[in-house]
Formats: C-alpha cells, structure tokens, sequence
C-alpha cells in the first residue's frame, strides 16, 4: 500500500509542477520520497542540505480546507449545529467542533475516488494512508475494553472514553441526519474495506467514512504549521507527509535552553511568491505560498521532521497513535493527569465532611464515581517547578486542603474555625499533609497500572508481537506513571522541608512527629532512562 501512496505522491507532484509551472510551486531536488518500514511514506535528503534552503513551496490554493470542499449553506449548517449540540466535555478539548465539519469535507473527497475524473484533491487523497494502517495508529479504532485494560482508572482513558463516546453522538445526533438531506451517496468511500458488506447500510457506509475521514485529519493535519484563518482546519499537500515531533523534544535539561542539534530540521513560513532563503520572501505576483525551509543543516540520508507543537507524550498518542521512543527517554515527559480520591480519606466525622462540602467537594461521589477526579493537572499550566519555586500550584493547594481536612491530626477547634472563616492553619498541618499527598499518589500509581513498573511496560512496547495499539498505550502508560511519580516525588521534598516547622509546632502541641523514613524512597528515579 506504500509502494501506491508512493507513486500518488509522485503524480501528485506531477499535477502541481503542471498547475503552476513557473510561479507558486517548488520541490527541491534534493529531497526525496522514500518508504521507511516504521514510518511509511518518509521525506529526506537526497544530498547535504544547508540551512535555510528552500525545500518545497504550497500555493494556498492548493490547500485542503473545509471551505474548498463543501458548500457554504452546508458548511455553515455543520459549524453551527455541531457547535450547539455536540457534548463537548469540559477536560478535553482535543476535538473542538470545526474538526468534524473538515472530516466531512473529507468524506466528499473520497467519496469521490472511485470516479472517472480524479481532481487534485482526490489526488492528494490517494496519497493518504489506508484504512488497515489508520486501524493500526488511531484511537478512533482501538478497541474500549483492550486500552482500558492498559490504562485502568487515570485520565487518559476517561479522556478516550469521551472522546470515544463523543464522536459517536455527534455522527448520530448531528452529522448522519444533515446528510441525509445533502446526497449522503456523495459522502461514501466504497472503496473502503469496511464498506465491502453487500448487506451494509447506507448508515453503515457513511459511519465507516466518517471515523476513516476523522483519523486521517487528525494525522495529516498539525499544530506546529496549522497557523491559518480558516478555523475549519487545513490539510498541506506534499508537507503533510513530513513525519514530525513535538517542541519538546529539542529541550535539554537546563531550562530555556535547546539541543545543539536539534531533531526538529524543517519549519514553515507563509508569505507570498518567492520565497528566497529561510521565512524571507519577495512579493512579485501576490501569489500567497507556503514554504518549508531547513532550519539546520541536513546531512545526506537524513529524514525531514517538522514541529507537531507542543505535545507531550500522551497528547502525541491521542493525535497519532505513536510514541517515539526517544520521547520516552527524554527528561520532560509531564503529561496531563487526573488525581482519584482513595474512598478511606473521605470521612465520616459530621464537622469534617460539612467544612468540605461548603468548599464544594462532592464527597459521596468522591467516594462512589471512578471517573470524578479530586484535581486535574493540565500540563504545562500546572507547573511542577513552579510549585518546587515556591509557588504553589491550585492542583496542589486544593488537594492539599482537601487532605487537611479529611485525614489530618487537627486542633481540638479547627474544623469550627474553619466552617465559621474558611481559613486554616495550614503551617501545622503540611509535614502531614504532604506526606498523606504522596500516599495518594502511590494510591493512583497503583490505580493506572497494578504492580507493573516503568521497566515492564518498556520491555513488553518492545516485543516484536505487541500490536501498534499496546505500544502506543504502554509507552503512553509510562509517561503518566512518571508524571504522577515526578509530583510524588516533589511532595515528598515538600515535606522533608516542613519538618522544621513541624517538629517545634509538634513539641509545642504535644503531637506525633512522622520521621523521613515514613517518606516513600524515590531515589532511584525511572528505570527506563533515569530521570
């Protein structure tokens, strides 16, 4: 199937240098299109590139966008409905509603590969992946009950679960009823294996386009280059098959500061006919372009990566189905994560539960709901070094509070205190309380993945027979487990740092003091690279 994405790639080159000979399109001769067997289509250097070279310009009329596809009053119609009606869940924000008017688009363009005439879009489609490798690298296909076995109770998997859930109402409640009334034969991919059914329905038919249209935007469709006025999204053709990685990855250790060599080689700039070196360009027709350009040097063999945004581990799994494995290994990992309240920190004490509650924690669904969460951290708003600086984080100043109140040693009037002012002597309480913080998170250690170490899931990623879905979500697993682990790890400083104040307030009261040894032992850091 590569070997024909290959050469759709080549007659799509072919129609561009036709469409515009001498004025908005340009490939480089010294890159080539080469299939790579753990990446598919792959672009690289024929030759030495140097810096700032000009390695293909796109006319902007020859993106692909919502607006090039479909008519406006239907256009409109989807942007507006799906705005309205679709349940879009308030801790994920990955698919927002201009996503599913472009998969519609999508759907009317391949939906019309089977026809004599084959246009440039069409064209551009043909060099897409195939339904069988989007089944392999999208979550739009995994199976619910297989990833929630690796992911267990986190909020990865309630991320997915939604997600999941969402796309399959807004394609029944809003999408497949508009295209009932709009030549809903137009929107069908027959080609697709899924579609081979003589007895499937048209429902059928038009659902299997979907999700297949849906997956591949996600993939071809990237947030380091997406910079366009068109909120329906944008598809680039010829750059889209330019594999890419995350911002991250060029960091080093010392904050602020990046890799000498940088994995990220290729940027791109918009601007107008020509581009002469780098972002530079001379405006000689008004022709808008785009430009990809090398932003280093490019040794010979060297595969072209561009910037997919800044994304973190677990958001490079949701977007693409993949982890690379050196984004493992790199030191910044931190990814998005959701803190489950341990049901025996919710107590029975009357005064206890009535001071939290009037700070609006639902404790009996704390208790009983598994996929209400006690707190969210949302990377990089949630800063682990800005709370390691000094400045405590909200992720950490509720659940600290909530912590105080629920399972803390207080004093005989605190709680009374408390419900009167909403205030509490919280310089008492934190050598406790951040050592009752890291017990929770072993508690959500332990929820995410059993007895099962960083190491483990490594090795299994690794098997040849581990399908690209146990992969994805192993590797995906180890992010979030070193993240938890990361904060774990903090709290406990935290702690061993209020012991001073502690110990003389203990004495002062008459109170137990905790020794460091209660303080979970962190530091051999991640089996996997050390961190």
């Amino acid at each position: 199937m590569d070997v024909d994405r290959l050469q759709a790639t080549k007659l799509l080159i072919k129609r561009l240098h036709a469409d515009y000979p001498t004025e908005g399109f340009k490939i480089s001769p010294n890159i080539d299109f080469v299939i790579q067997s753990d990446s598919g289509v792959s672009v690289v250097a024929k030759q030495k590139i140097n810096k700032d070279e000009i390695l293909i310009v796109i006319p902007e009329a020859a993106r692909l966008t919502a607006r090039s596809i479909l008519p406006s009053r239907l256009m409109k119609q989807l942007s507006k409905d799906i705005a309205k009606k679709s349940q879009f869940q308030e801790l994920q924000k990955m698919l927002v509603p201009s996503e599913y008017t472009f998969a519609v688009a999508i759907m009317k363009v391949i939906g019309r590969k089977d026809s004599d005439r084959i246009d440039f879009y069409v064209g551009q489609a043909l060099t897409w992946p195939s339904e069988r490798l989007m089944k392999d690298t999208s979550w739009f296909y995994w199976d619910v009950s297989s990833v929630q076995q690796v992911w267990n109770q986190s909020r990865m998997f309630n991320d997915f679960e939604e997600l999941r859930a969402n796309v399959d109402s807004t394609f029944n409640n809003i999408i497949y009823p508009i295209l009932l009334k709009n030549n809903p034969d137009d929107y069908i991919d027959e080609s697709l294996p899924s579609n081979q059914d003589a007895g499937a329905a048209q429902k059928e038919k038009l659902y299997n386009t979907f999700v297949y249209s849906l997956a591949l935007l996600w993939s071809r469709s990237h947030e380091g280059y997406d910079k366009d006025d068109d909120s329906s999204g944008v598809i680039v053709p010829i750059v889209e098959l330019i594999n890419g990685h995350s911002d991250r990855i060029d960091e080093v250790v010392k904050k602020g500061k990046k890799n000498e060599t940088s994995v990220i080689n290729v940027s791109i700039a918009h601007g107008k006919w020509p581009f002469i070196r780098g972002s530079l360009f001379r405006d000689e027709c008004d022709l808008p372009c785009s430009a990809v350009y090398a932003t280093r040097d490019i040794d010979e063999g060297g595969e072209l990566i561009i910037s997919y945004g800044d994304l973190s581990p677990t958001g490079f799994a949701f977007k693409y189905g993949c982890i690379p494995m050196d984004f493992i290994k790199h030191h910044n990992i931190m990814s998005d994560l959701s803190i489950f309240c341990d049901p025996n920190l919710i107590p029975d004490c009357s005064m206890r539960r009535k001071c939290l509650e009037k700070k609006d924690f639902p404790l009996d669904e704390l208790k009983s709901n598994k996929k209400l969460a006690l707190a969210h951290c949302t990377w990089p708003d949630t800063s682990l070094q800005h709370d390691m600086d000094g400045y405590e984080t909200e992720f950490i100043a509720s659940m600290r509070h909530f912590i105080i109140l629920a399972s803390c040693r207080l004093m005989e009037d605190e709680t009374n205190r408390n419900y009167r002012t909403g205030k509490l002597r919280g310089l008492l309480y934190n050598s406790e309380a951040f050592r009752r913080l890291c017990d929770l998170f072993q508690y959500n250690i332990e929820l995410l993945g059993g007895e099962a170490s960083s190491a483990d899931d490594a090795a299994k990623a690794s098997s040849p027979d581990a399908p690209s879905w146990e992969k994805c979500c192993l590797l995906a697993r180890i992010a979030y487990r070193e993240s938890l682990l990361m904060w774990q790890r903090a709290l406990s400083l935290k702690a061993k740092d209020a012991d001073e104040n502690s110990a003389m307030l203990a004495t002062q009261f008459g109170w137990d003091v905790r020794t460091n040894s209660d303080i979970p032992s962190l530091g051999l850091g991640c089996q996997v690279c050390g961190r």
